[in-house]
């Protein structure tokens, strides 16, 4: 009947029911990758009648598959919105991620007034919640902006800032996040010194390479496909500007797979340009140029700013090889145009923000920060570089205290030194990159297989160091025997076909308790690991 009040009801009680369950199918498919699907699921909710919570979190929903889908332009559109809805809601940390995006977004397609304004409200957010891991995600974004704008040198104090707030957290996602993004602002870096300062270009380069390898070794257990995919887009450019061209292509050649397979639009964008530049380097422009087209053909306006530079200037660079002067000056044209249209906004952005509360707001943070900045550099003093376990000054710092407070309790203490067999011959027949991967790899190994209470150290070229304060010898032996175990078991055929890896193990344990005295007697035991045949453990 029509003036039945139950039959009036049924419209909003379908909607209601229509969006729950587009609602849940959009968070299930966040939750497996499929974004085609979940964006389609979170727009179908958007449209419904509902609550606000309901249309906030769609909204938000739908602004992350456009941001991972590379549409860009769509998730700074809605985006807008959504953040205000989250805002009245109260709900701080979808608004930070939200934000996030919107930085990252606006700083690559060249809005830089948007994309300062949503990393500085992001991180003044995160300061609230008190959330070293939010803090650490936020300034990622404001270092990424500062990278777009042609100051790679600023983004990088921000991210390094960024990485001693991800390990104040202790989240893997965060540290592999700040350490995947530190390595492609290092590669900005090295564009704009090639070929203007090469030895401040090399720096770059190699900060960029470990960097890399050091997201690596956190991405591949985490296995998150997005974040695989800017990894390997990321080592496959560093080791082609490196000039090791096979290893970079198959890097290069299985990102672009992935990316293409999960629908991440701007990131298979990205690494065609790279894959452009690769074909260049062997010496094939034309197979480059063909690339290119295609690129553009498929993306046109869609672009990304940053990719539409390097896209125009790969295409420029061809084009000249292949002798066709026309079209190389079209796109030298156009790269230079998207280069004014860059500085332009560039200093827009500054003169609007910058100089004004941004700068105020800069200053009051380089205040908060002066510790943990401190602390960084003492951290960079004090840790490998390429592993980022302690060394030597490390141990000296710590090592003292631990047998002292071992001695005062009348506690075990074992000291454990860890050498790689015939590590020589695998930089020989594998390579120094392949060697580094190895040494990445075996100290995230001695960090899944000891606790936090653990000393850690690189001490040589392949050389670790363990220190198991409160151990007693059979339970030391346990722990040397079960990392023995998982180096030799692990497959290290997917870092260089045909390469095997094994450890001797020595171990001394306390008393006495003289650090001069347990690393002889842990030597004289590894001496007998490798005298007995090596991939042993001996005490």
């Amino acid at each position: 009947m029509p003036g039945c009040p139950r039959c009036r009801q049924r419209p909003a009680m379908s909607a209601t029911i229509l969006a729950t369950t587009a609602l849940d199918t959009a968070r299930l498919a966040r939750t497996q990758g499929d974004l085609p699907a979940g964006l389609a699921a979170a727009l179908q909710a958007l449209t419904q009648e509902t609550g606000a919570a309901e249309r906030a979190e769609a909204g938000h929903l739908a602004c992350f598959f456009h941001y991972r889908l590379g549409q860009l332009d769509a998730m700074l559109a809605l985006g807008r919105t959504v953040a205000g809805q989250l805002e009245t809601l109260g709900r701080i940390e979808e608004r930070v991620e939200l934000l996030r995006w919107m930085a990252i977004g606006g700083a690559e397609t060249g809005r830089f007034d948007l994309a300062l304004q949503s990393a500085d409200q992001a991180y003044r957010l995160a300061q609230l919640q008190d959330d070293a891991g939010q803090r650490a995600m936020a300034l990622n974004a404001l270092a990424a902006c500062f990278e777009r704008m042609g100051d790679p040198w600023q983004g990088e104090r921000l991210m390094v800032d960024a990485l001693a707030q991800a390990e104040a957290d202790g989240g893997v996602y965060p540290r592999m996040v700040t350490l995947n993004n530190l390595c492609g602002l290092t590669i900005g870096a090295y564009h704009m010194l090639r070929g203007v300062a090469d030895d401040e270009a090399r720096a770059a380069l190699e900060r960029a390479h470990g960097y890399a390898e050091r997201a690596l070794a956190l991405a591949q257990p985490a296995g998150e496909p997005f974040f695989l995919v800017f990894v390997h887009g990321n080592l496959g450019e560093v080791l082609l500007h490196l000039g090791l061209l096979d290893e970079a292509g198959r890097l290069l050649d299985q990102a672009l797979r992935d990316a293409i397979d999960k629908g991440f639009t701007a990131q298979a964008w990205r690494i065609r340009c790279t894959k452009a530049e690769e074909h260049l380097a062997r010496g094939r422009p034309a197979e480059a140029r063909a690339l290119l087209l295609e690129l553009i053909a498929e993306g046109g306006t869609q672009v990304p700013q940053a990719t539409a530079l390097r896209l125009h200037h790969g295409l420029y660079l061809a084009c000249r090889t292949l002798e066709l002067p026309i079209e190389a000056l079209q796109h030298f044209e156009r790269y230079e145009h998207l280069l004014r249209q860059r500085a332009a906004s560039q200093l827009r952005a500054q003169s609007e923000l910058l100089v004004t509360r941004l700068e105020v707001e800069r200053a009051h943070f380089e205040a908060q920060t002066e510790r943990a900045r401190a602390a960084e550099m003492a951290r960079h003093a004090n840790h490998d570089a390429l592993t980022g376990l302690g060394n030597r000054r490390h141990v000296e710092s710590h090592l003292p205290a631990l047998l002292a407070r071992a001695h005062e309790r009348q506690q075990s203490l074992a000291l454990v030194v860890v050498d790689i067999d015939h590590f020589k011959l695998t930089n020989d027949r594998h390579g120094h990159l392949c060697g580094d991967r190895v040494l990445v790899m075996l100290a995230q190994m001695l960090r899944e297989n000891t606790r936090a209470a653990d000393l850690l150290a690189r001490i040589g070229g392949e050389e670790f160091l363990i220190v198991l304060p409160d151990t007693e010898f059979a339970r030391a032996i346990e722990v040397c025997e079960r990392l023995r175990e998982r180096v030799a078991g692990h497959d290290w055929d997917t870092l260089s076909p045909g390469l095997s890896v094994t450890v001797s193990v020595g171990l001394a344990q306390t008393p006495p308790y003289d650090q001069d005295g347990l690393f002889e007697l842990a030597d004289r035991a590894l001496y007998r690991a490798k005298q007995a045949g090596r991939n042993r453990v001996r005490a």
